[in-house]
């Protein structure tokens, strides 16, 4: 067996060395990905001919012109701001504070996880080892069996290939599993809080707010397990969390069936070799002091000297055959214990590792390097430069292409050279600032603008609902405060939005707006008009003894029906009350020309006055 290793990898290197140097490139790339996956952007951006800056030479795109939010934009071309883009990522994510420092320290902390890491290079080199040695073990093991038809070398490699695909999935599960277990103990200790527990708004084992990490201090006056629910996603039962054993136990089930199975494979393979063995048994070596060889000119050897020296041959395979079994068996067992033990320490790295908080992973990332929030602030601003000087190589290098394209259409170089120098990296972050500034500040006034109208809709409402209850109770002296008070705060809605309120008040107040003290001419009869407008009035007028009556009761026996030539002045309600700006809207709801409507305001502005008590 171990030759016919040594052949294979004689023969395969050239395959077998590029696998496994791949398999071990994986751990950087894990552990580094976010340095892989910018360097990556980098290599995409400045490949010749079919990079992104080739792409953009070609096709510059539009220029920028000058907008709401952005009214001092210098011009950048469509491929310009695209490539400060794919930069700006990464730039924007080495712009934090002391202050994103302190909330990442205390979102840590509220979920007990600031005394937790992630996997380093080590710990991930040590468990591709264990796979690698796992997927070694189970390729003996199968190799006697697998691919019976094929070449010893291929059954080999297949062994192999099958082991470690066994050897991949057992780690994947492993990692899941310690996870699992992770998860419930952050559970349990969630759980444990009984005595903690509140009801109603403060929460009963449910999460009252979504956390992250800019908002963490949201809930600093909720007790432990209220933040700690707050950050990680758990399972329920009902409304309570609760603990999962599913994935762990079928873990259980595929490691102890799989070390079953390798162990009886190997007995079987055993039990083959002993079969062998027992077909073909080994040649004894005899001592001529013990028995004498029995060659055709020799003495011959008496039959029951042969007979010994047969049963002693018989008894020597027999032992061998026994001391196999017994060797191999307990390598077996070694072996089978070599597979749970590599996989329960997967688990258990598992389990101590890694996080159940939801952002727990990205607020460890910032902050795990730094002792305190002045290193970590100095090592992202030294970040932040250099991507910026990379954003500007890369923008230098697109803009000098560009322009010696232009240059060979016949553009003039002048013209396209003057404003290059304004288009830079950090004049591209200037205007995004200033977009994301103006951006919020229109959202602020939207909100401002919705809060007013807010307000303005509730008090139309409430004096509909006043005016309302007003004529329900008839009471006349109320229905005309409402309306002296609110008729000129209508009068100054602009919001279209809000014309179906105004108008609904203003078609109320034109029934209800006439003083209810005085009644209707027409219902006045005729004759009783004239009496009251002549003969009583002069002749209270004359009365030596009493003067003043005589004043008080003229305008009180002639209000019920002024007229002016015939003009029925209140025909068309109290007019007073409105503005001289509101007079047209009134004119095209009566129906009338607007000279009459003010004529009839003219005259009942002349006669209020004589109907008042002097």
């Amino acid at each position: 067996m171990l030759e016919a290793i040594r052949t294979f990898f004689a023969l395969y290197w050239h395959i077998v060395i590029p696998v496994v140097a791949t398999i071990f490139l994986v751990i950087p790339v894990i552990v580094y990905w976010y340095e892989v996956r910018y360097w990556l952007m980098k290599v995409r951006i400045g490949m010749p001919w079919r990079g992104r800056i080739a792409h953009w030479v070609k096709h510059p795109g539009s220029k920028e012109e000058t907008s709401s939010e952005n009214p001092n934009a210098v011009g950048f071309y469509e491929s310009e701001a695209q490539l400060c883009r794919l930069y700006e990522t990464y730039y924007r994510n080495h712009q934090p504070s002391e202050a994103n420092f302190r909330r990442c320290q205390d979102y840590l902390g509220k979920i007990d996880e600031d005394a937790r890491k992630e996997k380093g290079f080590g710990l991930w080199l040590l468990i591709i080892v264990l796979m690698l040695i796992e997927a070694t073990a189970f390729g003996f093991a199968l190799a006697p069996f697998a691919l019976t038809l094929a070449t010893p070398n291929t059954a080999i490699a297949g062994a192999f290939a099958i082991g470690l695909v066994i050897s991949i999935i057992g780690l994947f599960l492993s990692e899941f599993a310690g996870r699992q277990m992770y998860l419930n103990s952050v559970v349990a200790k969630i759980l444990s809080f009984e005595n903690m527990r509140s009801t109603g708004e403060a929460g009963d084992m449910v999460r009252t707010h979504i956390v992250t990490i800019d908002n963490t201090h949201i809930d600093d006056e909720k007790p432990h397990y209220q933040q700690m629910l707050n950050r990680v996603k758990l399972p329920k039962d009902g409304e309570k969390p609760a603990k999962r054993f599913g994935l762990i136990v079928g873990y259980g089930v595929f490691i102890i069936g799989l070390a079953i199975a390798a162990f009886w494979v190997r007995t079987e393979t055993l039990n083959a070799q002993e079969a062998d063995l027992i077909a073909n048994p080994p040649t004894v070596s005899q001592s001529a002091d013990d028995f004498p060889s029995a060659d055709e000119d020799a003495f011959p050897m008496p039959t029951d000297m042969q007979g010994i020296a047969n049963e002693a041959a018989g008894k020597s395979a027999q032992d061998q055959i026994d001391a196999l079994h017994r060797a191999s068996l307990v390598t077996f067992a070694v072996l089978s214990g070599l597979f749970i033990f590599i996989q329960l320490t997967s688990t258990f790295l598992a389990y101590i590792y890694g996080f159940a908080g939801t952002y727990s992973r990205v607020a460890w990332e910032l902050i795990h390097k730094f002792s305190s929030a002045d290193d970590f602030v100095r090592y992202h601003e030294a970040k932040a430069r250099d991507v910026a000087t990379d954003a500007q190589q890369s923008l230098g290098k697109l803009q000098a292409l560009q322009l010696s394209v232009f240059r060979a259409n016949g553009t003039d170089r002048e013209q396209l050279k003057k404003d290059t120098i304004k288009r830079t990296f950090s004049v591209f972050i200037t205007e995004q600032d200033g977009k994301l500034a103006f951006k919020r500040q229109k959202d602020v006034l939207d909100k401002l603008g919705n809060d007013s109208q807010k307000v303005i809709r509730n008090y139309i409402e409430k004096a509909i609902a006043d005016l309302n209850a007003a004529i329900a109770v008839d009471d006349n002296a109320r229905i005309q405060e409402i309306i002296r008070t609110a008729r000129p705060r209508f009068a100054q809605i602009k919001d279209p939005a809000l014309f179906p309120f105004r108008d609904a008040f203003n078609g109320i107040v034109e029934m209800f707006s006439a003083e209810v003290g005085q009644p209707p001419q027409a219902s006045v009869p005729a004759p009783v008009v004239t009496p009251a407008a002549a003969a009583p009035v002069v002749e209270v007028a004359r009365a030596p003894v009493a003067p003043a009556p005589a004043v008080e009761t003229a305008p009180s026996a002639a209000t019920p029906a002024p007229t002016a030539g015939g003009f029925d002045l209140y025909q068309f309600g109290d007019l007073t009350e409105f503005h001289d700006d509101d007079l047209e809207f009134v004119a095209q709801r009566k129906g009338v020309d607007l000279d009459t409507i003010k004529r009839a305001r003219r005259l009942q502005l002349l006669d209020k006055p004589s109907s008042q008590p002097a």
